[in-house]
């Protein structure tokens, strides 16, 4: 629940900014009011650099997506939702099942065609070049006709997806979907005057613009293959120590020997095994992947008294998992161990000081055998 509630907390509040700025619209100057329609594009095209500049093409589709509706006041047809919204509704919804592929490629290409092939729909929807007579029936009870409440069902589904996918995922791009589909439902549904439409639409953007760069923090300070802060994240974190803390160095136990028996993908499942055992007590220290085989553990506070009994339990659940390593004529299943080196550390000890300690008792804690955990003298 936190991470929903962490991975929803700055969009949400970005289009709620933008929400309560359209309302004071009406006392902007005249300047400003003549540059407001302009805002939206202009944060459009700060998005597609950033999409750029990340090699994110799925940032650049959605970018496209969401600016398609602000099109409908210029479309003779007055039906509700206007088949803009839907495309862009369903578009939105196809992101979430896509795979990133890049941002100039044929993938993309590909996309943008098939995309563009729904606008040019739309527009011809919207213009009456082309018509669907038996869709224009009214809905019994709804007063609605079948056209429109097909519409409303496909943004329906699409907005469930999206729901569904934001609460097993909670990741910054499902998030950013799920806040643009309630941003293009806010704006069909409500009356905005055209300026409190383009404040709405800048704060739909600026969700992206804001994704874009959370994801860039996070593919620098986060290990791919873990998912664990990186080794620049626990630099960063040993430059305001508390007065008491402790750092650990753990290692896995004969790790390039199992590279070498069951391959380097295995070895992968290895060390990420070790992290999601080690995730178990992210509450109790600040988990880290070092480099290679080997993570750091930081404590803090009253963490630094149960230090060494934490690693030990670390330790014992490390080895009781285990890992499928079966071929395609023997079924078997191997488990690894870890050694690990503790040091603790005072206000007057450099952090890297304290490192090298946690480093020579990782490497006492080899000498003596392997799986155990050495406190430095």
């Amino acid at each position: 629940m936190p991470q929903r509630t962490g991975s929803l907390l700055i969009p949400l509040f970005i289009l709620l900014a933008g929400l309560f700025a359209s309302v004071y619209t009406r006392v902007l100057p005249s300047l400003a009011l003549d540059l407001l329609p302009w805002l939206p594009y202009v944060l459009a095209s700060v998005m597609v650099f950033m999409a750029w500049h990340f090699n994110r093409g799925k940032v650049l589709l959605a970018g496209g997506l969401i600016l398609l509706p602000a099109f409908y006041p210029y479309v003779e047809n007055e039906s509700l939702p206007s088949s803009f919204t839907t495309v862009a509704a369903i578009g939105l919804g196809l992101l979430l099942v896509l795979r990133e592929r890049g941002f100039f490629n044929r993938f993309v290409f590909n996309r943008i065609l098939f995309l563009g092939m729904l606008v040019a729909w739309s527009v011809s929807y919207e213009k009456n070049v082309i018509n669907f007579n038996f869709l224009a029936v009214n809905v019994p009870l709804l007063q609605i006709s079948l056209s429109a409440l097909l519409c409303w069902l496909m943004i329906a589904l699409t907005s469930l997806l999206s729901l569904i996918t934001w609460w097993r995922k909670a990741d910054g791009f499902s998030t950013a979907v799920l806040v643009s589909l309630v941003t293009l439902l806010l704006v069909e549904c409500m009356t905005f005057s055209a300026h409190q439409e383009s404040a709405v639409r800048s704060a739909q953007i600026l969700v992206w613009v804001w994704f874009v760069v959370a994801e860039s923090h996070r593919m620098a300070y986060r290990d791919e293959l873990t998912q664990l802060p990186s080794r620049r994240a626990l630099n960063e974190a040993m430059l305001a120590l508390p007065r008491h803390y402790a750092i650990a160095m753990l290692d896995v136990d004969h790790f390039k020997k199992f590279n070498d028996s069951y391959g380097h993908a295995k070895g992968d499942d290895v060390l990420k095994q070790v992290a999601r055992v080690m995730q178990r007590y992210g509450n109790s220290a600040a988990i880290y992947r070092y480099g290679g085989e080997e993570f750091t553990l930081l404590f803090k506070g009253r963490g630094v008294e149960h230090a060494q009994a934490l690693l030990d339990q670390i330790r014992e659940d490390v080895q009781a998992e285990q890992l499928d390593v079966s071929t395609e004529t023997k079924e078997k299943t191997v488990s690894v161990t870890v050694s690990i080196g503790l040091a603790l550390g005072q206000t007057s000890d450099a952090p890297s000081e304290v490192i090298k300690r946690a480093d020579q008792a990782l490497y006492q804690a080899k000498k003596k055998g392997r799986n155990r955990v050495v406190l430095a003298a």
